[in-house]
């Protein structure tokens, strides 16, 4: 009988080391973590159509600006700095509305100038651009134009300049006319307000 039982107990015993031999650590691979951009952003620029300007892709009257983490009033002291190096007298320019809304009112002269052979055609804007401020977010209006001013002046000495008003669609006609790179300047003249937010906005290091 002790023979019995002391060869289940050495049975038993060989099973046991067995099974802990044969057993493997279970690997546990580590989970990727995906990192968010903290990066401002533009969701788009403007894009100059015959009734004037909108979003390049659905035509929309404003571009969104991305500033993940970045509190109204950082965004805004962001904005009138980035804004300001842009003109000879930025407090004639540009105004707020309380905390979120900055208003520009500008008057840009000669910024597209034509060669018609027998003479240059000067445009002349005077504009508006609204920008509204949330926590983390920034709405820019497309410009909108209170007077187009085109000015007609003769390269032959003796005839004098000429001037008249003219609309956006006439604007975009003559500019069209003239060739895309005219068109591509009138849109490089206002997307360079969203290229200069996002440009100051991730340069601030403090934030």
């Amino acid at each position: 009988m002790k023979r019995l039982l002391m060869f289940l107990v050495v049975c038993l015993s060989l099973s046991i080391v067995g099974n802990a031999q044969t057993k493997r650590p279970v690997k546990r691979t580590a989970k990727a973590v995906t990192k968010t951009s903290k990066e401002p952003s533009a969701n788009g620029k403007f894009k100059f159509y015959p009734d004037g300007f909108f979003h390049e892709t659905d035509k929309k009257d404003y571009v969104i600006i991305t500033a993940p983490g970045k509190s109204v009033s950082d965004i805004k002291s962001s904005i009138m700095s980035s804004l300001s190096s842009m003109y000879t007298n930025p407090s004639k320019v540009i105004s707020t509305l309380g905390d979120n809304i900055i208003n520009i009112n500008a008057y840009a002269s000669d910024v597209i100038v034509k060669d018609e052979f027998i003479s240059f055609k000067h445009y002349s804007f005077i504009y508006n651009i609204k920008i509204e401020i949330k926590a983390g977010r920034i709405k820019v209006d497309a410009p909108s134009f209170s007077k187009i001013t085109e000015r007609d002046v003769p390269i032959l000495p003796g005839n004098s300049a000429t001037e008249k008003y003219i609309d956006t669609y006439t604007l975009y006609e003559e500019l069209t006319k003239a060739g895309e790179q005219y068109q591509a300047k009138a849109e490089e003249i206002f997307n360079s307000h969203i290229s200069k937010i996002v440009s100051g906005l991730s340069s601030n290091s403090d934030w």
